[in-house]
């Protein structure tokens, strides 16, 4: 029987963390046109919590199982990295759409295989959660590239720099390769925003390194083997070097940066992704804060877009979301690149990946 498109869509969510909890769950309850039917967590009783509190009729304590329900149309995988590929491609096998949490994935290898699902696919929707700093302002920072108002771009530079791995005593899922694989700080989701504004690398060469080599955790001494310094140097496919600085380890309070420069033969144009700043400067003029049009601002509302990407693959019609697993791909190219640059000690052209 076919699906009206006026019934509502109904969820099955993996994993109900903290930003699933705060954002996700939400963000899907104001979807008028979604229901979320069931939910599985890590336990029967975090289940039954989650379920509490978001008013779910149902729990799994399978993930499979709640896959494989006929009565789903959608799932929402919420869980770290390392379930993301054996946890969307089952979905999207049930012919279920799927949404993803960042990051895509742990490695190229599995960003390959969910990228072939979704070929085989092409009817279901497939999204990766997009960072919340990259939407806002993405439609002005597009526009006014395409209008020529810094001329050709001629250099990129990005700063990611925290204290977020400095405490010795504690580490968390993002710096634990058994959770995030070749994921390292907040790179990929910055490799993602500079794929989508000014493309991505030709070729690239990287340094890490990891001067809190280890932790003491519960007592025991434990190795740590996510880079907490990465540097990269590159060319873009259209011609313009990029330059990159990551860092986790920050010792003061002040240190925190997070903003991307766009140098151009006209002018420059700089995002400060903290305070959610955008700055312009023409040719000989100092930067000044550029007061955004509302019309050029985008709110970050990964929920409705998915929502309504289904609605439109529903009754057959063409759906757009951004970023979907292809663009997950072509991001999970340059991580591989990276950890490939820093172990051979060369650089690497990503065409070849």
């Amino acid at each position: 029987m076919p699906v009206q498109n006026n019934q509502k869509i109904r969820i099955g969510f993996i994993g109900a963390g903290g930003i699933c909890k705060s954002r996700h769950l939400p963000g899907l309850a104001k979807c008028e046109d979604a229901q979320v039917v069931a939910v599985c967590n890590r336990s029967k009783e975090s289940s039954e919590k989650v379920a509490a509190e978001f008013g779910i009729p149902e729990i799994e304590t399978d993930w499979m199982k709640l896959i494989e329900r006929d009565d789903l149309d959608a799932i929402f995988i919420g869980t770290w990295p390392y379930m993301h590929k054996e946890m969307a491609i089952a979905a999207l096998h049930a012919d279920k759409h799927c949404f993803c949490q960042a990051r895509m994935c742990c490695d190229l290898n599995e960003a390959r295989q969910m990228l072939q699902t979704v070929q085989n696919k092409p009817g279901l929707v497939n999204m990766i959660c997009p960072p919340p700093h990259r939407m806002p302002f993405e439609p002005w920072i597009k526009h006014s590239l395409a209008d020529g108002l810094i001329g050709e771009l001629t250099f990129v530079e990005l700063r990611s720099t925290g204290s977020a791995n400095i405490n010795p005593n504690a580490m968390t899922w993002r710096e634990q390769v058994e959770y995030s694989g070749e994921q390292v700080l907040a790179m990929g989701i910055y490799a993602e925003t500079l794929n989508a504004w000014v493309g991505p690398y030709e070729t690239l060469a990287a340094n890490v390194s990891t001067p809190m080599g280890t932790k003491t955790i519960d007592g025991k001494e434990v190795e740590v083997k996510i880079p907490q310094v990465v540097s990269i140097t590159g060319q873009l496919a259209n011609g313009a070097v990029c330059h990159e600085h990551h860092m986790g380890i920050a010792v003061d309070k002040s240190t925190p940066v997070n903003e991307v420069t766009l140098f151009g033969t006209e002018g420059t144009i700089r995002h400060a992704f903290l305070s959610g700043e955008i700055y312009y400067a023409p040719k000989g003029q100092p930067l000044a804060k550029v007061d955004v049009p509302a019309e050029l601002i985008e709110d970050w509302q990964v929920e409705s877009d998915f929502i309504n990407a289904v609605k439109l693959a529903r009754v057959g019609k063409p759906w757009q979301v951004s970023p979907d697993f292809v663009e997950g791909h072509q991001y999970m190219v340059k991580v591989h690149a990276v950890h490939d640059s820093a172990r051979l000690g060369r650089a690497i052209n990503l065409v070849t990946l």
